[in-house]
């Protein structure tokens, strides 16, 4: 995201230092300032924290003994409120490995995306240099600058989507948005 995304400004985030860095990354992960109609720092810092939250480890077991020792003390209300708190743990603990590995598979194909990117970037530098009219290009030209803007959307869509909903649980839309990439890159190498 540092190496591809722009600040509201244009100016590449890489380029940036220090706070503005920071503010910039955080706008970006919400998908842009709210000027533009994105939701700003605060919801890139929601998105981060997110991310934080489903791959931290969760000491659920202190939770799960403090809650057993206000059952001890013969609160029926607790005891029923232990019970859900202990199914919404234990369904967090079964699905934290596949929200880890969902998000480990969203980063190699990000990496995979970038490496691609990064292949085609001096073919493409050149033909900018040689025609930098899109309208006097040929077919082919045309063909290779379509892939790089492909592949960009292709990664800006894996970054944009979000691995969990609103009640924490992993989202079927991440899996496809992966998948999608995934046999796009494939479609595109076995063109080459």
């Amino acid at each position: 995201m540092q190496t591809f995304g722009s600040a509201s400004t244009g100016r590449r985030i890489e380029k940036l230092h220090g706070a503005a860095k920071s503010s910039a990354t955080d706008a970006w992960f919400g998908r842009g300032p709210v000027a533009a109609g994105g939701g700003g720092t605060a919801a890139g810092k929601r998105m981060l924290s997110k991310i934080e939250t489903t791959s931290a480890n969760l000491s659920w077991e202190a939770i799960a003994q403090w809650q057993t020792q206000t059952l001890r003390d013969g609160q029926q209300t607790k005891a029923q409120d232990l019970e859900r708190r202990e199914a919404k743990a234990k369904t967090r603990q079964e699905s934290a490995p596949a929200l880890y590995e969902r998000s480990r598979h969203m980063q190699r194909v990000l990496q995979d995306l970038r490496s691609e990117l990064v292949r085609r970037l001096p073919s493409l530098t050149a033909l900018v240099e040689a025609c930098d009219d899109f309208a006097q290009c040929d077919s082919r030209q045309r063909a290779a600058v379509a892939e790089m803007a492909d592949l960009d959307g292709l990664a800006v869509m894996v970054m944009n989507c979000p691995i969990t909903d609103a009640e924490g649980r992993m989202t079927e839309e991440s899996g496809r948005v992966v998948a999608d990439a995934e046999a796009r890159l494939r479609a595109m190498e076995t063109e080459l």
